[in-house]
């Protein structure tokens, strides 16, 4: 009788425990869809990245395209999945090269300030935002790559 207590508090703290770890391991409220994370070559396409806001807004106004900024931090694990996979993906890449003007700021440096203004809460962030600065779009927490491409071209048929 004993040993049968004991092994039903035992499930009971292992369900617990894997309750507990999945809701810490979300990056925004609510569930994110289970999407597959399939990731093409890497390393073939060349994007040129914005050193500045104000030099992204420049370059959206004069190329007509929209900014998509990323907001990140060093000490981020999602960040930096995102930066491994799906910034890294050459379909990803040619969408950045092409169709936006790409923007990565570090939330604890220099997008300190602009992070603040646009409230984003969680890391990474991708902010799609028309040549004034107004957003057009939002992707909170990581996304693969083919979950990335659907929301970003969503984004830029609403733009």
């Amino acid at each position: 009788m004993k040993r049968t207590t004991a092994h039903r508090l035992l499930a009971t703290a292992a369900i617990a425990f894997l309750l507990v770890v999945t809701a810490c391991s979300r990056s925004e409220e609510g569930a994110q869809p289970a999407i597959a994370e399939t990731v093409t070559s890497h390393g073939t396409v060349e994007v040129s990245w914005a050193e500045d806001f104000p030099s992204a807004l420049e370059r959206a106004r004069l190329e007509g395209k929209p900014v998509l900024v990323n907001f990140y931090a060093e000490w981020c694990v999602w960040c930096k999945r995102l930066e491994s996979t799906t910034l890294r993906d050459d379909e990803v890449k040619t969408l950045l090269r092409d169709q936006v003007i790409p923007l990565s700021l570090d939330v604890d440096g220099d997008g300190r300030e602009l992070s603040n203004q646009y409230r984003v809460d969680g890391l990474p962030t991708i902010l799609v935002l028309d040549g004034n600065g107004r957003e057009i779009g939002r992707i909170p927490g990581y996304m693969p790559p083919t979950g990335f491409l659907e929301q970003v071209e969503g984004f830029l048929q609403q733009g």
